[in-house]
């Protein structure tokens, strides 16, 4: 169990670089966008289709990441009324919904990913799969990152996570 938490956790560690480079690629392409649109006055169409995929990959990878570290977007009206005793079965309980719900994502994600195999991208012409793989690959990478912290033995410290970079 242990050597899972590490190779997730290095695992994790080369998609933060991925993550972190698709958003310097996007950055970039946002700029020659806005660059050659109102600036130079012949736009690039390619370029804002490409941005907008990249976008859906690094917030489907990036909620991978989240999930690990406790730092998604939360309701805590629960978590500030149970006690102490009580905060981590809460937290296993979450964890264990919320694998659920990736694991079912990820299979109708994979459907739908095999239904547009067939489409093509209005600019680009490249198959509406590669956009819609993300759904199943970002949740699949959710759902290995909630068992990870399930399996994680500091999963005591979500208190002191929350909100806290990495």
């Amino acid at each position: 169990m242990n050597t899972y938490v590490k190779i997730m956790d290095n695992i994790n560690q080369w998609v933060k670089y991925l993550v972190s480079f698709l958003l310097v690629v996007l950055a970039i392409l946002v700029v020659l966008q806005v660059t050659t649109r109102f600036v130079i006055n012949i736009p690039l169409s390619w370029t804002e289709e490409l941005a907008k995929y990249l976008m859906i990959y690094i917030v489907f990878l990036g909620s991978g990441l989240a999930m690990r570290h406790n730092q998604h977007i939360a309701i805590d009206f629960l978590w500030e009324i149970v006690n102490a005793k009580n905060k981590q079965r809460l937290q296993k309980i979450v964890l264990w919904i919320s694998a659920i719900f990736c694991l079912v994502l990820s299979y109708y994600g994979a459907h739908l990913t095999y239904i547009v195999i067939g489409q093509t991208t209005p600019t680009l012409q490249y198959s509406m799969a590669f956009a819609y793989a993300a759904i199943p690959l970002g949740s699949f990478f959710m759902l290995c990152n909630i068992v990870a912290a399930l399996l994680s033995p500091n999963n005591d410290d979500t208190d002191e996570m929350a909100g806290e970079l990495r």
